[in-house]
């Protein structure tokens, strides 16, 4: 017993309740983090598309203002996460009630763990083609498929202090292999044939919205990162320096390397440079740092779903289970459930931010959730209307800001403030009249 309770102390990641301060850790450190878990073959590969799509000047524009508005974002939720300490998944609760904070996060860890399983599964696939490439073996994709996730599973485990060791590594190593593709694409066209490709028709709205939607969902789930913050101020730099710094450098060098050598597919160019063995290393640590993060933020969703069960238990079972469906392939046929269920979120984070700055003045007391009601109605009224107005602008029924996150994360905030403002003044007004 005694081992098992040494076991639950070194993996405690306190889901349920505020971080300490000695636990605390600096704004850059976060930041390390939060690049490592951006830095993902979807964004790198979206990166490549855009470049080609738009030329190098018009996709650097859509990639400033898609990085400001992650950075605006991002900067309010962390800050939230850094002032109380709590996780996104403690923080709904003051929002949408106790028990219907349960439904909301049994949402979100769906949605991670799909994620999850999916990228697992993708992970697989691009090992074995690397592997073929460089060495000319074909091994099934299983294996890998099996090894990457038990990777990311044991990572998980240990929880943010083990995903602070492997950003510290991971991050400066992947960054390295970034700028040497850079480096080695600009010794195979010159910066004047660079700037030169025209591109194509992708429109700066469309352009944008992409750069945006890559990243909206973790940036609405910073709280569980920058609760670890030791001030609030270190989780809004740690939001900025990441977000609006370091995420549109990852699109350009993305780009560059596209533009150089008309290949959409970085790994492909970096095998096409002779950077095989550099191309398999970003494989896996990309796909490891991003996934780690996928199944962190499942665990601690279902750690408040499941309060009685250790939340190293949680991770293990939900990387064993990922990791079986990975590996029978079923995960990539639900990648449209998946995209549906991310419009659900981002009008989640509308809601926490309106009740946290204009409702609760700053405020959240945990001790106060036992007085709390179990659901909250009007939150979960709202968040059906603005989940219902980011499917309509995903599918173009509507026109808002040409970014659907965007869309129903404003209408989520706006509704919801003015409708429990309005009930504040009509309950003052019963009083008064009493």
């Amino acid at each position: 017993m005694s081992d098992l309770g040494d076991l639950e102390e070194l993996t405690k990641d306190y889901s349920l309740e505020p971080v300490p301060d000695d636990h605390a850790v600096s704004g850059i450190r976060i930041a390390l983090i939060v690049i490592g878990f951006a830095i993902t073959l979807p964004v790198l590969l979206a990166g490549s598309r855009i470049g080609l799509a738009m030329g190098l000047e018009r996709a650097v524009q859509s990639f400033l203002i898609g990085g400001g508005v992650l950075a605006f974002v991002g900067c309010i939720t962390a800050y939230i996460g850094a002032r109380t300490r709590l996780s996104t998944y403690m923080i709904t609760q003051f929002s949408f009630g106790t028990g219907g904070a349960r439904v909301i996060n049994l949402l979100i860890a769906i949605t991670l763990f799909g994620w999850y399983g999916v990228t697992a599964y993708l992970f697989g696939k691009a090992c074995q083609g690397a592997i073929f490439d460089i060495y000319g073996v074909s091994w099934p994709e299983t294996p890998f498929t099996v090894l990457g996730s038990l990777l990311m599973v044991l990572t998980t485990v240990w929880g943010f202090k083990a995903l602070d060791k492997l950003a510290l590594v991971a991050v400066p190593l992947m960054v390295a292999f970034l700028i040497a593709v850079v480096w080695y694409s600009l010794q195979a066209a010159s910066w004047e044939a660079i700037l030169g490709r025209a591109g194509g028709d992708m429109t700066e709205g469309v352009a944008t919205s992409l750069v945006v939607g890559s990243y909206i969902v973790g940036a609405i789930l910073l709280p569980d990162l920058c609760r670890y913050a030791r001030y609030a101020r270190d989780g809004v730099i740690a939001a900025f320096i990441s977000l609006g710094i370091a995420f549109p450098g990852i699109f350009l060098v993305a780009t560059i390397p596209s533009l150089a050598t008309g290949q959409n597919d970085l790994v492909v160019i970096m095998m096409g440079l002779g950077l095989g063995v550099p191309a398999l290393a970003m494989i896996i640590f990309a796909t490891w740092t991003s996934n780690a993060n996928n199944l962190y933020s499942t665990s601690l969703t279902l750690a408040t779903v499941l309060p009685r069960i250790a939340k190293w238990k949680i991770t293990i079972a939900a990387g064993l289970m990922g990791t079986v469906l990975a590996a029978l392939g079923v995960m990539d046929y639900f990648v449209d459930f998946l995209l549906f269920l991310g419009i659900c979120i981002p009008p989640i984070a509308g809601i926490y931010i309106a009740d946290f700055f204009f409702l609760r003045r700053r405020c959240y007391d945990v001790a106060a959730l036992q007085r709390e009601r179990g659901v909250n109605r009007t939150a979960f009224a709202v968040w059906l209307f603005a989940s219902a107005v980011g499917y309509a602008s995903a599918h173009g029924v509507i026109q808002g800001t040409s970014i659907p996150a965007c869309d129903s994360m404003i209408v989520a905030f706006l509704l919801y403030l003015g409708w429990k403002k309005i009930g504040m003044r009509v309950r003052s007004g019963r009083v008064v009249g009493a």
